[in-house]
């Protein structure tokens, strides 16, 4: 049996699986906000607590941020910063008395997982576009996962989107849903957080101008950066994840918007397919898992 973790920015998921992907049980505690010590605290109360129940012959991670996998290092952008540059591999292999540790890009699990559990089963050229607070993605190319010279590939919020604003380039990740919801905060001078990425959503179908202008805004670049991937990659598909995934009325939105910017132009003759992930919040867990027992056999190179 398999201890597989999902570390994201305000919670690690994790949950006891056999190589199947048959999970035993599934749960989540917030991630800890302090520094490796804390991690290694809380990750390790979570093991202390499996290994009494299960056998377990290894542990999988999902991370987010620049993970070089074989070095068992996390370079980059992330949410959880205090885990960039340090030998956060052998420290997990130590903390677990010798198991077996793999750790994967959060994006690139998501996608893993829906390679082997999800939409993209039957397909072996898939774009993903994993959407939370920011944009990641990840690129299978005749079935496997290919994560670039620095492992940057698929990391389209970077995308440069919108031109220059106050001296900054503005990128995909500038236009997500939560961050549209944060900008209506900021127009309405709110000072709480209530306007989530779900509530704009809402107000916008209850006429709301400012809400409606930000969704149109949200679902304008969208369509342009599946557009893009469409003519960069030209997948048999591009499968969005992350929370939007869940809102069928949210992608068939986006798959209008792109119908409706593309029709009548000369591009219009690669049309992208769209569709939505379908683990929802096991897709990483999945992923993570699949790389673990996989590993080196799903990479390009």
């Amino acid at each position: 049996m398999k201890l597989v973790f999902d570390v994201g920015g305000t919670a690690v998921k994790y949950g006891v699986s056999d190589e199947e992907g048959n999970f035993s049980f599934t749960d989540s505690v917030p991630t800890p906000k302090s520094d490796v010590t804390e991690f290694l605290q809380v990750i390790g109360s979570v093991f202390e607590k499996a290994i009494k129940e299960y056998a377990l012959d290894g542990v999988a991670f999902s991370f987010p941020g620049e993970v070089h996998s074989r070095e068992g290092v996390i370079k980059g952008i992330s949410a959880v910063e205090y885990l960039h540059e340090i030998p956060l591999k052998k420290i997990l292999t130590e903390r677990f008395g010798g198991l077996p540790v793999t750790m994967a890009n959060d994006a690139n699990c998501a996608a893993m997982g829906e390679l082997w559990k999800g939409v993209a089963r039957q397909y072996q050229n898939v774009v993903f576009v994993i959407c939370g607070t920011g944009i990641g993605g990840a690129v299978i190319e005749r079935g496997k996962l290919d994560k670039g010279v620095t492992m940057n590939r698929g990391e389209f919020g970077n995308f440069p989107m919108g031109g220059f604003q106050d001296g900054v380039l503005l990128s995909w990740s500038d236009y997500t849903l939560e961050n549209q919801a944060r900008k209506y905060s900021r127009r309405k001078q709110q000072k709480d957080d209530t306007i989530n990425g779900i509530r704009l959503d809402q107000l916008a179908r209850e006429g709301d101008p400012l809400a409606e202008e930000l969704m149109e805004e949200f679902y304008y670049w969208m369509a342009i950066g599946c557009i893009t991937l469409e003519f960069a990659f030209d997948p048999e598909l591009i499968a969005i994840g992350g929370g939007i995934s869940g809102n069928p009325e949210i992608i068939d939105r986006i798959r209008k918007t792109v119908v409706s910017l593309v029709e009548g132009q000369q591009q219009s003759y690669l049309m992208p397919r769209i569709t939505a992930c379908t683990n929802g919040s096991r897709a990483n867990l999945y992923g993570a898992l699949y790389y673990h027992l996989y590993g080196e056999k799903i990479e390009v190179g």
